[in-house]
């Protein structure tokens, strides 16, 4: 083992997602790259779809927002507590500014911020939110 290469997020629309991530989050685009239907069935098992994608930066860490064309219907609405969930976390400064961008894009807080009273991160806040189409974040705002 190396690294983590990047965490992966399917999206509806890879453009929309660009402008979020990029414009709104200030991750940098590293790359656009597209899978045909033979390479995306051989990677991932789903049939009769294509795949358009993008790569995300934000200092070393790499989100892959993948757009399939066509898309399978339907969102996937996972609950943190079942197994194989998974979350993208990020650390952030200002945790309403990022909460009103995430909004902005469709993205819904499980609750308010929650400040961590005891342990190593107190005064820490912390959220969830889920994304329209699926997908869970996770922001971090330690003291200032």
């Amino acid at each position: 083992m190396e690294d983590v290469a990047h965490v992966g997020l399917t999206v509806p629309d890879l453009e929309s997602a660009l402008t979020m991530w990029c414009d709104d989050l200030g991750f940098t685009l590293e790359r656009t790259f597209d899978l045909d239907e033979s390479v995306t069935v051989g990677t991932t098992g789903v049939r009769s779809s294509s795949i358009h994608a993008a790569t995300v930066v934000l200092g070393a860490h790499r989100i892959e927002l993948l757009e399939y064309r066509p898309s399978a219907s339907g969102t996937a609405r996972i609950n943190p507590s079942q197994h194989g969930a998974t979350h993208i976390a990020l650390t952030v400064t200002d945790i309403d500014a990022v909460l009103a961008i995430c909004r902005d894009h469709g993205w819904t807080a499980v609750g308010t911020p929650h400040r961590l009273s005891t342990g190593a991160r107190a005064g820490t806040a912390i959220v969830y939110l889920h994304g329209p189409a699926g997908g869970t974040l996770e922001l971090i705002s330690p003291p200032r």
